[in-house]
């Protein structure tokens, strides 16, 4: 913008410029007040002619959110010198915020060609705008010449969250890498890129880069919930309930969060808490079929087979496809003594048939049903699925073995379960109640 003022000549320049220091001054040291009286003084004894005024004047408008008065003033700048880039950007930046994508698209590509060097700022504009407007390949397109021009973090984090938008994730993962390696990056971007490790089952890396977002800003939600997932996962239950209060605290409407406390609440079988944050969560995001599952599972253990019901179908109608909503849709119809129980058992192995505890719970169904002799086959199923795994699961493992032994003093003959991993003979005795799985 001072460049563009330099290249007046006429005989009120000089006095228009002498006082341009002074107007940024108090800009950027949020003397907004002191800034637009100033403003004022310059037009009026400019006629309003006073390029800086106007522009200095309309980021403070924009800055409160008065974007509509504040495009007057950038367009007032823009009339009086129209080969400045910098009013335009302004402009394309308050049409942005304002949802006018499309214009804004147009006011950064005229931006661009009043620009004589490639401007970073304009082109993540540009691809921020063209991911608002559905066109993602082209949004990366922007992104990778905006970290081309030397945008740094923003521009490296906007281009890894367009390829993941892209379902890239290998690609957003080295973008992340690479910005993380040349720039001194915000605790944000730290924990986005922790989460999308996380994701990509790195858990160390993950670790290391939310460890690193904490470090610089403990109250960051988005980190806090990503390494109390990962302590769930490792039964890590207390350590968990401490970050995921912390991500409450930063955002206590995070659905996330809610969610994640009232299982972690659930497995120290404080029931009552774990429902009322599982029903804080699902009030939340009604349309969440996670939310709905996470609450109906916590209803099935509290023995509420019939809410259970109904949460259920809401997730399934939300997510048809996703066979542990199934599984557990299939538990609460069998304690409603419910005939449709089998045909849910059923589905929910068909959506995955090789996950041994979809095969384990169709198996001890099979068994209470009286159907011993597809229960038997089903076990076997089972035991074939979890020798077939690389990481071994010791409960399911050992609840098949129960299963294989009570099936043994139902009646089955004992040659038609010696197929049966040899893990297995080492059975523990229990009672002839076949309960539903709900690991």
């Amino acid at each position: 913008m001072q460049q563009g003022l330099n290249s007046f000549s006429d005989k009120s320049t000089e006095y228009k410029s002498s006082r341009n220091w002074l107007l940024h001054a108090r800009y950027v040291r949020g003397e907004h007040g002191l800034c637009l009286d100033l403003s004022e003084e310059l037009q009026q004894k400019t006629a309003n002619t006073h390029i800086y005024a106007h522009f200095v004047k309309g980021l403070v408008l924009s800055d409160a959110g008065c974007l509509q008065e504040a495009l007057d003033r950038f367009h007032s700048c823009i009339k009086l010198y129209s080969h400045d880039p910098e009013p335009v950007k302004q402009v394309a930046k308050c049409l942005y915020r304002q949802g006018r994508f499309q214009l804004s698209f147009e006011a950064y590509l005229e931006a661009d060609k009043l620009t004589q060097h490639p401007d970073p700022d304009i082109y993540c504009g540009l691809a921020e705008c063209a991911w608002n407007l559905g066109e993602v390949e082209r949004g990366v397109e922007w992104a990778r010449a905006a970290v081309q021009a030397g945008g740094r973090e923003r521009a490296g984090a906007l281009l890894a969250r367009l390829l993941l938008a892209c379902d890239q994730v290998e690609a957003a993962l080295q973008a992340y890498d690479q910005t993380l390696s040349t720039n001194a990056c915000s605790f944000d971007t730290l924990a986005a890129a922790g989460a999308l490790r996380l994701r990509a089952g790195d858990p160390r890396g993950a670790f290391q880069l939310l460890g690193a977002a904490l470090a610089h800003q403990p109250g960051q939600h988005a980190a806090a919930l990503a390494i109390a997932a990962m302590m769930l996962q490792h039964k890590d239950v207390d350590a968990a309930l401490a970050r995921l209060r912390v991500a409450l605290t930063a955002h206590p409407s995070c659905v996330a969060a809610h969610s994640n406390l009232g299982l972690a609440l659930l497995a120290k079988k404080k029931y009552i808490a774990a429902l009322t944050c599982l029903q804080r969560a699902a009030v939340a995001a009604p349309l969440s079929a996670r939310a709905s599952h996470n609450l109906a599972l916590a209803l099935l253990a509290c023995r509420r087979p019939a809410s259970a019901f109904c949460r259920l179908a809401c997730a399934a109608a939300l997510q048809p496809r996703q066979p542990y909503t199934v599984l557990l849709l299939a538990i609460a119809l069998e304690r409603l003594g419910d005939t449709r129980a089998d045909a849910a058992y059923a589905k929910a192995v068909i959506l995955s048939p090789l996950d041994p505890l979809l095969r384990l719970n169709l198996a001890a169904r099979h068994a209470r049903a009286g159907r011993l002799l597809e229960a038997l086959e089903e076990a076997r199923n089972a035991s074939r699925l979890l020798q077939e795994e690389d990481t071994s699961d010791a409960r399911l493992s050992s609840s098949l073995a129960e299963l294989m032994t009570l099936l043994r003093e139902a009646g089955v003959q004992q040659e038609e379960t010696q197929t049966s991993a040899p893990a297995l003979e080492t059975a523990v005795q229990t009672d002839t109640q076949f309960d539903p799985d709900e690991v």
